[in-house]
Order: structure tokens, then C-alpha cells, then sequence
């Protein structure tokens, strides 16, 4: 009898489980049907009523992993001024738990989730019904498949190696990646931590995915194979291997990092792994900052960061506009001419939520806009991007690994 009543408690207690699940299927069908989300998304899109709506919904909230939300509210409220934005700069690590954790508490306060961490939000937010992907039907045939399927790109950045061209004006210092594993530059290599930085962690996994390009690598630059270390995988794992034994150096921030590799008159400064965006320092900050484009196997470590509508979303429409404006308008072709400042008239009519983000460092996955002062070359240049799936298998073992490694 005790032995039926626990089946029957069990078998209870799944069905409730069940039950909770299917209602809140139920409720994101719904909302989906409503908002027009998902497979509801119409064909030819109405943008005057979107409009019209999102101005009746009066306001929309914005998780993001950047603190250039606060710019993107504020330009949108320029042209919008009728739908207040609630902006949160939380960075990815954070922004990703606080939708999680609300969700699962039952709380829909974000509209919109504005971050990288491709891992989390390919393989949990969105199969988990977190977030829904919204591409602007206008935008579908200028934006590359693989840059708005499954999520839709906001904009593409990168982590790169970063020299003082003040110190090297001829020349940059190295030529190939394993000459930083080298005493030459001991304690003279650095990078934000990867414990709470999931950009950091994305670019490690990234270098273990590409072992094959740093095995060759290594080759060419000493003439022989690579000889991994005891205990050590692959390529990737003995080049971060031997970073860290040649006395690598961590930030907390990557503005100090910009600082510590591009401040003027040093004698050795050090090469950083660094957001490429901090090149723009260069001109408010007087750096001598330089990217490594012809280092081998790559300088430049690409990602992207992605926007959704938060799922069961409270401001839909709001949340529809507020991603359009980011991409930019309609009325951008690659020859449009645009002024300083970015910002405002004219130039922010046509950058809209582009404005923000227009200079060298963050590029926008449209094929049909032009590119920032300085980044012409972009197209051309060698870059390793990091995949979705190794991402999701293995970041957590790369983490493990990093702590293990810092630990000895």
C-alpha cells in the first residue's frame, strides 16, 4: 500500500509538473499569436501600425551586456519621445541570468535582450521560449542567413591583438601568435579575465576550436611540429597553456587594458587581447593603439551580439521598433554620406540605433550600409569566428581548464 501511494504521488506530482509546463507553452503560444512573433510574423509587415502601437504601449525595457544602451535609449527617445526605454547595462554574464531568473519566477519585465554569449542564447533562452528572434521583414534580404538564423546579429565585434604603434612605428613587434609564449615577452601579454566575462570565455573556446590553424601555425613559425605538454589536448589548449606560464597579465577592465598597451612614450609596452573597439581611444585619449591584422594564424577574433524580443514581452510592438532602430533605417545604401555628429540631424535619421555604434570595432551585419571611417578594410581581413555548437559543448570545459591552469 505504501509502495502505491508513492507511485501515485509520484505519478501526481509529474502530471502537475506537466501541467505547469503545458500552461506556460500555452500562454507563449498566445503571446506569440498576438504580437505577431514567430510563425504569426506577417509577410508584409505594417509599420505604420507597429508604430502606432508601440507609441500606445509607452514604453519598452532593454537588457543589454553593453553600456552603450544608455546611448541607444537616448537617441531613441530623440526620434521616438513618446515611448519612454528603461535601459540596463548589466553586462552578458549578468544579463543572461536576470532573464533566466525573472522568467522562472514568473516575471516578464524585459522586452528586448541585447548580448553576445552565443552558447546561452542558441541552446537556452531560445529553444526555452526566452526569447523570440525578430527580423524586420524589410531587413531579410540584406542581412546574411548565418547573421540572422537562428538569432539575428546586431551588430559584429571582435577581440583582438592590440600594439602601441608609437613604440613600433616601423614595424609591428611579432609576427606570429607563439612569439608571445616567448620570454621576450614575459609578463608583457595581457587580457581581461574570462571569470565573468563571457566574451573573454567565448574567445578562449574559440582559440581551442581553431587548434588545427595554431598546431600550423606554431609549425611555421619554429619549423617543427608541436609537442603538446603533459596533459594538454590540442594546439589551443598549449597556446593558452603557455601564455599563462609565460606570466600572463589580467585586467578587470578592457578600458585599462586599452590603456595599459596604447599609452604613448612606453619602452615595452605589451601586446593585449582587447575589444576592438577600443581603437576609438586613439582620438579621445591620444593612444598609439594598432591592430595586428597580419599576424599569424589571426589578430582578430570575431563574435557576434545578438538582439531578441524576451519572451511573453509586455511591450511587443515597442520592442519590434526599438530592434528596427537599431539596425538602421531603411534609407542607408553603401554610398550614403553621413556627418558628424552621428548622433543627431540627418546622420541620426539614417544610423538611427546604427549611430551609436559607427566607428571601428562593431560592424552591422547589413551588406547594404556603409562602413565607418577606418574599417574599409573589414571585409578583407583574416578573422576567426567561433561556432555556436563548440561553443555550447565546451565552454565549460575551457572554464574549467582556465581555473585549473590559474590555480597552479
Amino acid at each position: 500500500m505504501k509502495m502505491l501511494r508513492k507511485r501515485v504521488a509520484i505519478a501526481t506530482f509529474a502530471c502537475l509538473i506537466g501541467t505547469a509546463a503545458c500552461a506556460q507553452d500555452a500562454a507563449f503560444d498566445t503571446w506569440l499569436k498576438t504580437a505577431e512573433l514567430g510563425v504569426h510574423q506577417p509577410k508584409d509587415e505594417n509599420w505604420d501600425e507597429i508604430v502606432r502601437k508601440a507609441k500606445a504601449e509607452g514604453e519598452v525595457t532593454i537588457y543589454s551586456s553593453s553600456s552603450t544602451v544608455n546611448a541607444l535609449a537616448e537617441d531613441f527617445m530623440k526620434l521616438y519621445p513618446e515611448i519612454k526605454v528603461n535601459a540596463y547595462d548589466l553586462g552578458s554574464e549578468k544579463t543572461i541570468e536576470k532573464v533566466v531568473r525573472e522568467q522562472q519566477a514568473g516575471i516578464f519585465a524585459v522586452d528586448v535582450v541585447n548580448t553576445a554569449g552565443t552558447a546561452q542564447m542558441f541552446y537556452d533562452l531560445l529553444p526555452n521560449h526566452r526569447i523570440v528572434n525578430y527580423v524586420p521583414r524589410y531587413l531579410e534580404d540584406k542581412i546574411p542567413v548565418d547573421l540572422r538564423e537562428p538569432l539575428l546579429t546586431q551588430v559584429i565585434e571582435a577581440t583582438v591583438l592590440m600594439y602601441n604603434a608609437d613604440t613600433y612605428k616601423d614595424a609591428p613587434p611579432v609576427t606570429n601568435v607563439w612569439q608571445l609564449t616567448e620570454p621576450a615577452w614575459n609578463k608583457r601579454f595581457a587580457m581581461k579575465s574570462p571569470l565573468g566575462s563571457l566574451t573573454s570565455l567565448a574567445l578562449l573556446t574559440s582559440i581551442v576550436e581553431h587548434a588545427d590553424d595554431f598546431a600550423k601555425s606554431y609549425e611555421k613559425y619554429a619549423g617543427k611540429p608541436l609537442v603538446l605538454s603533459d596533459g594538454i589536448e590540442n594546439a589551443g589548449y598549449e597556446f593558452l597553456h603557455r601564455l599563462l606560464k609565460n606570466d600572463l597579465v589580467i585586467y578587470d577592465s578592457g578600458s585599462k587594458l586599452a590603456t595599459a598597451s596604447g599609452l604613448k612614450g612606453q619602452a615595452k609596452p605589451p601586446i593585449t587581447f582587447s575589444s576592438m573597439h577600443y581603437i576609438n581611444k586613439n582620438g579621445s585619449d591620444d593612444y598609439a593603439n594598432a591592430v595586428l591584422y597580419d599576424i599569424d594564424p589571426a589578430g582578430v577574433f570575431a563574435y557576434s551580439t545578438y538582439v531578441a524580443i524576451a519572451g511573453q514581452s509586455a511591450h511587443p510592438n515597442a520592442a519590434k521598433l526599438f530592434i528596427a532602430f537599431q539596425m538602421g533605417s531603411r534609407d542607408l545604401t553603401p554610398d550614403t554620406k553621413l556627418e558628424k555628429p552621428y548622433r543627431d540631424g540627418e546622420s541620426l535619421k539614417k544610423l538611427q540605433g546604427m549611430a551609436a555604434y559607427f566607428k571601428v570595432g562593431t560592424f552591422s551585419p547589413r551588406t547594404d550600409v556603409p562602413l565607418p571611417k577606418g574599417g574599409e578594410n573589414w571585409p578583407k581581413v583574416r578573422k576567426i569566428f567561433g561556432s555556436a555548437e563548440y561553443q555550447r559543448d565546451h565552454v565549460a570545459q575551457v572554464n574549467d581548464f582556465w581555473v585549473v591552469e590559474t590555480s597552479n
